[in-house]
C-alpha cells in the first residue's frame, strides 16, 4: 500500500512537472521569420515554385490515394455488392454630448483602425457630395441645405461587382470591384498519352481597377481601367498613396486517377499529369494585369507583379491540406494630382500564402497575415510602404495560434502587438506577442534574402482558457481582449513596456463583445451579443458600456438589449458603426439572412453617458441598413434602396434618394426589449 502511494506520488509530481515544461514551452515558442527568397528572373521563379507546388500536391495526395487504392481493391472483389430593423418612434435627443470619441473617423466618413489610414468602403463623402457605390455604377449626390440628396453625377460600369469598394482623394475616386471568374479548359496536344475521360477546369478569379476623375462631379470620367488576376482582399489610402492588396489563386493543375479507364490508371494519370505540369506557364498561375488608358486610348499588358519583388518559400508550401496554393500580393500607386495615378505601380508578392489572408496596414508599412504550418501558427509579413512606387518586402515571423481580423494587429511606437488564439491543443488560450521590427545588416538584398524579421520582444499569455477571442482593441499603451465560451472574459492588458506586457485586470460577465469602441472618461463600449452563462448558447444583440479607467478592476455600467431577434453588420464589418457627440449608430435588421435582404432595416441612435447607456431613437432606412454618415446637423443613412436624410435635432425625416422603384414597403419591426 506505502509503496503503491509513493508511485502515486511520484506520478502527480511527473504530472507536474510536465505540464509545467509544456506550459513553458508554449510560451516560449519561436518566432522565427518564414524562411523566403526572391528571383532573379521569371524563369527561376517559375521553376522553383512549380517544383513546391507539384510536390505538396503529391505530399497532399498520398492519403487520398491510399484509400482510392483500397477501395479500387474491394470494389473488384464485389463489384456488384451495392448497386444502388426595428421599430418605434424617435424621441428628441438628450442635450448633453456625452464621452468623446477616442476611435478614429477618416475624412472620408469611414470608421477606421488608424488615424490617417483611410479604407476602402462602399460609400463616401467629401463634406459637399456623396460617392455611393452601386452594383453597376458609381453614384455622386450633393447635399442639400434643408432635404434629401440630389443626384448630379454618374458612371456605369461594364459589368456587374459581385464585390465592390471605393476609396476617394485627390480629385479622383478609385474603385476596386470583383468581376466573375474566368475558366479555362486545360489540355495536353499529344497523342500518345491517354487522355482522361472529362475536361479539366481552371479558373481565374477577376478583379477591376477604376481610377475616376470627380473634379467635376457632374460630369465624372474613367482615366484608367486596370483588369487584374485575383481576388480582393483591401484597399488603403494614406494622402495620395493608394494601396491595394490582392490574392490570386496558383494552383498546379492534377486530374484524378479516375478519370481514366481501370486499366494503368496509375500509370496514364502520373503521364498526363507530368505533361499537364509541364507544359502550365508562369502566365497561367502568375497574376497577370490588363491596362487600358481611357485618356490616349492606350493598352498595356503583363505580370501584375514583379518576378524580382515576389519571395516564395525555401523547401515547402505551408499550406493544409485541400488547400490550394496561392499569390498574395500588393499594388501601391500614386494618385497625386500630378502622378501617373492607377497607370504605374510597385509590386511586392508572397507566394504560399493560404487562403482569406488578413491585411492590417499602418502608414508606412502593410501587414498580411495567414494561417501558417497546417493552421497551427500565423505567418506574418510586413511590407515597407513609404515609397509606393518603391514598396519592398522587409520580413516576417510566425506566431503561434490564429487571429481574428485586423483588429488582431496594431503597430505602435515601432512594435507590432499580435492577439491569437491557439486551438491546437486542449484547452483553447489565447495570447498577446509583441514584435519588433529588426534589420539585418549582414544581408545583401541582391542575394535573395528579406533585409530583417519580427523578432518577438514579449508576450502575454494565459488568456482565457477554454475560450477564443472574440474582439480586441489596442488604444496606445492599452490593450482589451474579449474571449468567450460559456462567459465573457474582459481583460486588461498594460503594453506601456513591449518586453513585459501584463495582464492587469479581468471582467467576467455572460456575453460577449464583437467590437470594442474606446471612449473618454476610461470608457468603453461594445456591441455583442448576451448569451446563456451555463450553455453558452447566443441570444440577443446587444450594446455594453464598461469602465475602465481603473485598469486593474475594470467594471460594467450598463447593459442596452437591441432585439432577440436582431442582427447589426457592426458584428463583423467595423465600418458599419459610428459614434458622434454622444450617440452610437449601430444598424440592425432581422437575424435572418433573407429576411434582412429583403425587408427594411433600421438604426439605433444609443445614447452614452459616464451612467449608462438609453434608446433614444429609431431611424428607418428602405432596404437593409449598412451605414450611417452624421454631418454638421443632418445625419445620412445608406440602406440597401435608398440614402435617407434626418435632422440631428428633432430626427425629423428629410427625405431620401431612392435607389430603386418603392413599391416594396415592408418593414418587420424588432423593438428594443
Amino acid at each position: 500500500m506505502i509503496r503503491s502511494r509513493l508511485w502515486l506520488i511520484v506520478l502527480v509530481a511527473l504530472l507536474g512537472v510536465a505540464v509545467v515544461a509544456t506550459q513553458h514551452l508554449a510560451l516560449a515558442q519561436s518566432t522565427e521569420a518564414p524562411a523566403l527568397r526572391r528571383f532573379n528572373t521569371c524563369a527561376e521563379l517559375h521553376d522553383h515554385y512549380v517544383r513546391l507546388a507539384v510536390a505538396s500536391a503529391e505530399e497532399e495526395r498520398y492519403e487520398e490515394e491510399a484509400v482510392a487504392e483500397e477501395e479500387e481493391a474491394a470494389f473488384e472483389e464485389d463489384a456488384m455488392a451495392d448497386d444502388s430593423g426595428v421599430g418605434g418612434d424617435a424621441e428628441l435627443p438628450n442635450t448633453g454630448t456625452g464621452p468623446v470619441d477616442e476611435g478614429e473617423v477618416s475624412d472620408t466618413g469611414t470608421n477606421i483602425q488608424e488615424r490617417g489610414v483611410d479604407e476602402s468602403d462602399i460609400i463616401k463623402t467629401d463634406g459637399a457630395h456623396f460617392y455611393i457605390l452601386r452594383p453597376q455604377s458609381l453614384l455622386i449626390a450633393e447635399i442639400s441645405a434643408d432635404g434629401p440628396l440630389v443626384e448630379v453625377g454618374r458612371i456605369d460600369f461594364s459589368a456587374r461587382g459581385y464585390r465592390q469598394e471605393l476609396l476617394i482623394g485627390s480629385g479622383k475616386a478609385i474603385v476596386v470591384r470583383q468581376l466573375a471568374a474566368i475558366s479555362t479548359s486545360l489540355e495536353v496536344d499529344d497523342d500518345e498519352l491517354i487522355k482522361p475521360a472529362h475536361d479539366i477546369w481552371y479558373e481565374r478569379q477577376q478583379a477591376e481597377l477604376l481610377e475616376i476623375d470627380i473634379a467635376d462631379p457632374s460630369s465624372p470620367a474613367l482615366v484608367h481601367e486596370l483588369d487584374l488576376d485575383g481576388r480582393f482582399l483591401s484597399a488603403r489610402l494614406v494622402g495620395s498613396d493608394l494601396r491595394v492588396a490582392m490574392q490570386h489563386s496558383s494552383a498546379i493543375p492534377y486530374v484524378s486517377p479516375w478519370s481514366f479507364g481501370w486499366q494503368n490508371r496509375w500509370t496514364n494519370a502520373e503521364r498526363y499529369n507530368r505533361a499537364l505540369q509541364g507544359s502550365f506557364q508562369l502566365g497561367r498561375w502568375f497574376p497577370l494585369y490588363g491596362l487600358q488608358n481611357h485618356v490616349d486610348n492606350s493598352f498595356s499588358h503583363g505580370y501584375a507583379v514583379e518576378c524580382s519583388q515576389t519571395f516564395a518559400p525555401e523547401d515547402r508550401l505551408p499550406t493544409r491540406w485541400g488547400e490550394l496554393p496561392s499569390t498574395a500580393f500588393m499594388l501601391s500607386f500614386n494618385i497625386g494630382e500630378d502622378a501617373a495615378g492607377i497607370g504605374d505601380w510597385g509590386s511586392v508578392g508572397v507566394l504560399g500564402m493560404a487562403t482569406d489572408p488578413t491585411v492590417y496596414a499602418s502608414r508606412d508599412s502593410l501587414y498580411l497575415a495567414a494561417p501558417h504550418n497546417w493552421w497551427r501558427d500565423t505567418a506574418i509579413h510586413r511590407f515597407d510602404i513609404s515609397d509606393p512606387l518603391e514598396s519592398t518586402y522587409f520580413g516576417g515571423a510566425t506566431v503561434t495560434g490564429q487571429l481574428l481580423s485586423q483588429w488582431s494587429l496594431s503597430e505602435h511606437d515601432g512594435y507590432l502587438r499580435v492577439a491569437t488564439t491557439n486551438r491546437n491543443r486542449w484547452p483553447w488560450v489565447s495570447s498577446v506577442t509583441v514584435l519588433e521590427a529588426v534589420s539585418d545588416e549582414s544581408v545583401d538584398d541582391d542575394n535573395g534574402r528579406p533585409t530583417g524579421s519580427l523578432r518577438e520582444v514579449g508576450r502575454v499569455g494565459g488568456l482565457g482558457k477554454t475560450e477564443e477571442i472574440k474582439s480586441v482593441r489596442f488604444a496606445g499603451d492599452v490593450g482589451y481582449v474579449v474571449t468567450f465560451r460559456l462567459v465573457d472574459p474582459l481583460y486588461v492588458l498594460d503594453l506601456s513596456d513591449p518586453a513585459n506586457p501584463m495582464e492587469v485586470g479581468e471582467l467576467k460577465i455572460p456575453g460577449f463583445s464583437r467590437y470594442l469602441h474606446p471612449l473618454s472618461g476610461g470608457l468603453l463600449l461594445g456591441v455583442g451579443r448576451d448569451a446563456d452563462p451555463q450553455t453558452g448558447w447566443e441570444w440577443g444583440l446587444q450594446a455594453t458600456l464598461f469602465d475602465v479607467s481603473d485598469p486593474a478592476n475594470p467594471t460594467q455600467i450598463a447593459i442596452l438589449p437591441l432585439g432577440h431577434d436582431a442582427y447589426s453588420p457592426v458584428e463583423h464589418d467595423h465600418r458599419a458603426f459610428r459614434y458622434q457627440n454622444g450617440v452610437a449608430w449601430i444598424p440592425v435588421g432581422p437575424i435572418d439572412h433573407w429576411l434582412r435582404q429583403n425587408h427594411d432595416g433600421a438604426f439605433f441612435g444609443v445614447r452614452v453617458t459616464s451612467e449608462g447607456l438609453s434608446h433614444e431613437s429609431t431611424l428607418r432606412v428602405h432596404g437593409e441598413a449598412r451605414r450611417a454618415i452624421p454631418l454638421g446637423e443632418r445625419i445620412h443613412l445608406l440602406g440597401g434602396e435608398e440614402i435617407r436624410t434626418y435632422d440631428l435635432g428633432n430626427y425629423a425625416d428629410l427625405g431620401a434618394l431612392s435607389f430603386a422603384p418603392e413599391w416594396d414597403n415592408r418593414w418587420l419591426p424588432v423593438s428594443p426589449e
